[in-house]
């Protein structure tokens, strides 16, 4: 609350004359800082030499989302975007990442505010919304947002994926599918859940001079994505991972087999899915129930032979590398409470040195029952790690 205090006293006397005191209702106040996420190191170290960076993953719950009919738990002023943006801010800042990784940013809200607040922390940044139209007003359609510190990195190209476009390709070039006919629609239909993702090629800005020579590796691959959220659609899920993972091989195979590779985001698959399986063993056994889900002739099937359902990338989940297993949350709301975000590396030529263990429960329920709430400004938590380049082989 504000309040206001004004007294008169007697110019002759001094005696006070009048009192009068106003308080106003409760305005937005500042959050708690953010809690300090330690980060937890590998018992091996990293080897010296290769360069190293910070990465973090953060799905920051997009005002269009963010409403009280969704959370009840949580006071409404606490959900104003002016109030999470200021405590989502320091928190990022805070950790202090090299590459950020961002989820349901609103396109307003990156336009107006994170990119400007962003580029004064030293940052840079591409954006890509969702391929649905904005929700009703100019701006209201989130979307993702990838960031890097200019001292740091220096961007070499950009890429955008669009799975509704990847769904009308597969449906007519790949099956050859008329999306005019009933097959084809409901195919093309079943897919097109407005999801994108995001590539990068970034450049570190002064390579480490510590083992120079041809097996010094100055570039990085950066993804990042969101898949589609509704859980009675594990198959899209997989189907969208599994294309991602191919646009992938074609985008770093092409410009050398050497380049590493981060995929970050918010999956909204739990560790026993087969988009976890998919991402951590190169292939989805048969008989994983994701791919077995069309029992009901009105839904299309739009996935191949779950043999064919594979990818060459030998990835690593910087979370369970470090620390034995997958965080315990990173999604806490009342409905659900679970791990829905990763990052991801290419093992053959990154390692994880560090990550941060998430808050425990304790811990993000005393500020209220679930997420966001008036310290946690988002209803998920970021994933932060340290990573370190590994030098390439020497080609025989």
């Amino acid at each position: 609350k504000l309040k206001l205090e004004a007294a008169a006293y007697s110019a002759e006397t001094g005696e006070l004359l009048m009192l009068r005191v106003v308080k106003t209702d409760i305005v937005l106040s500042r959050a708690p800082d953010p809690i300090k996420r330690n980060l937890v190191t590998t018992k091996t170290g990293g080897a010296a030499g290769g360069a190293r960076f910070r990465i973090a993953t953060y799905n920051v719950l997009a005002e269009i989302y963010a409403t009280q009919q969704q959370y009840p738990h949580c006071d409404f002023w606490a959900l104003s975007w002016d109030y999470r943006f200021q405590n989502i801010l320091r928190e990022i800042v805070d950790a202090s990442p090299d590459v950020l990784c961002l989820q349901e940013v609103q396109a307003d809200h990156y336009e107006n505010d994170l990119y400007t607040a962003m580029s004064e922390a030293g940052y840079e940044g591409v954006y890509k919304q969702k391929t649905r139209q904005s929700m009703g007003l100019a701006g209201k359609v989130d979307g993702c947002a990838l960031f890097w510190r200019r001292t740091k990195f220096v961007l070499i190209e950009s890429y955008s994926i669009e799975f509704n476009e990847l769904a009308q390709r597969q449906a007519t070039q790949v099956l050859g599918l008329n999306p005019r006919s009933e097959e084809g629609a409901a195919f093309i239909n079943r897919l097109s859940k407005d999801n994108v993702a995001q590539l990068v090629v970034l450049e570190l800005a002064q390579p480490s001079m510590s083992r120079p020579g041809r097996d010094q590796i100055s570039q990085v691959c950066i993804a990042n994505t969101h898949l589609y959220s509704n859980k009675d659609f594990p198959d899209v899920k997989l189907w969208q991972t599994w294309q991602l993972l191919q646009e992938l091989e074609t985008f770093v195979l092409s410009r050398g087999t050497q380049l590493p590779l981060m995929i970050c985001g918010d999956f909204n698959s739990t560790p026993d899915t087969a988009v976890y399986d998919l991402l951590s063993r190169q292939t989805v056994h048969p008989g994983h129930p994701d791919v077995n889900i069309n029992t009901d002739e009105s839904v299309p099937n739009i996935l191949p032979d779950p043999m064919n359902i594979t990818h060459s990338f030998q990835l690593g989940s910087a979370y369970q590398t470090v620390l034995g297993e997958e965080p315990k949350v990173t999604n806490y709301t009342t409905n659900f409470k679970g791990v829905l975000d990763y990052v991801w590396y290419s093992a053959q030529n990154l390692r994880p040195l560090s990550a941060a263990p998430v808050p425990d429960e304790a811990t993000l329920i005393r500020h209220g029952e679930a997420l966001p709430s008036t310290e946690f400004s988002s209803d998920h938590l970021m994933l932060l790690s340290d990573m370190q380049i590994m030098s390439s082989a020497r080609p025989p």
